[in-house]
């Protein structure tokens, strides 16, 4: 059996002796060293073209892609010592009682262990419902925050347990509550509205820009989980037929420099990763989500 084994940025580190490990079971390895971005970024390409008999993605937990290839995530978990940032954390939650704890998959794990250990410490904590993408409840994606979204009526704040800002500022922007961002890695916590406003103000500041442009570039990505040209089609047509030219770029990575060579267009829309977008000051112009596109329409009609 021959195997395309692929990893996230973070553990390629550990290609090597993952790849010896599946090696000694009997199995042919090639290794994908393109970027990896989530479970949604799955390397069927270069599986067709090497004809892998299976995919192996490490880091992320499953994804809903339809494939010909088996693809096998397999999640990577990394216990930590967490009492000591909670504690910590605990100081800076004096005044709220209510708290809605989110995560990540690598530290799904010990979610319940860090629930008890807030509720000990006279908290009523809250784990929500995930989303379509995410696999357990509590977990958020770049593109699932059904976690936070599904409890934010019922708590007072949030608290994100996780390394990086990545995950915290997509948590942040999907609820107007206290979000509190606790790295079990540096030890170190931030609340996250400073990072929040930036975002909002970053959409408005987008929105109007858009209200008075004329030609717009849809991207469109092939990574599995992101490839969306139906709606990419959709938004042409809406575009078009209220006095907007439209046209789609179709790409597998973003690349924002190339963005940039599209000197015509004004504004770009993006079906890719809703993350994407974040990158703005990179493009220089700038660039919608779906559900914009339809406000700038309605607008313009009123």
């Amino acid at each position: 059996m021959r195997v395309l084994l692929q990893l996230p940025e973070g553990l390629k580190g550990k290609a090597l002796k993952l790849a010896e490990k599946l090696e000694r079971e009997g199995k042919e390895v090639v290794i994908s060293c393109s970027p990896c971005y989530g479970g949604c970024d799955i390397a069927l390409e270069e599986a067709r073209k090497c004809k892998a008999d299976r995919i192996i993605q490490y880091g992320h937990s499953p994804f809903p892609i339809k494939s010909r290839i088996p693809i096998e995530f397999v999640e990577y978990r990394t216990p930590v010592k967490f009492k000591r940032v909670i504690k910590k954390a605990l100081k800076e939650l004096r005044g709220f009682k209510k708290i809605g704890l989110v995560t990540t998959v690598q530290h799904i794990g010990q979610l319940g262990e860090i629930k008890g250990f807030l509720e000990r410490n006279g908290k009523k904590v809250f784990v929500g419902r995930h989303g379509k993408r995410a696999k357990y409840n509590g977990q958020i994606l770049g593109c699932d925050v059904g976690s936070v979204r599904s409890i934010e009526k019922k708590v007072d704040c949030f608290l994100f347990f996780g390394g990086g800002l990545f995950h915290a500022v997509g948590g942040a922007v999907a609820t107007e509550k206290p979000f509190l961002a606790v790295d079990p890695f540096m030890r170190n916590l931030k609340w996250m509205e400073e990072e929040r406003r930036k975002e909002m103000g970053r959409r408005k500041g987008a929105l109007l820009a858009a209200l008075t442009a004329k030609n717009f570039g849809i991207i469109c990505s092939t990574k599995p989980g992101q490839f969306n040209l139906k709606t990419a089609r959709k938004l042409k047509g809406m575009l078009k037929r209220n006095g907007r030219n439209a046209e789609i770029l179709i790409c597998n990575e973003v690349n924002y420099e190339s963005l940039n060579n599209f000197l015509e267009i004004d504004c770009f829309v993006n079906t890719a990763c809703p993350r994407i977008a974040e990158d703005y000051e990179r493009v220089r112009k700038p660039i919608l989500g779906v559900e914009e596109v339809e406000k700038i329409i309605k607008i313009k009609r009123t």
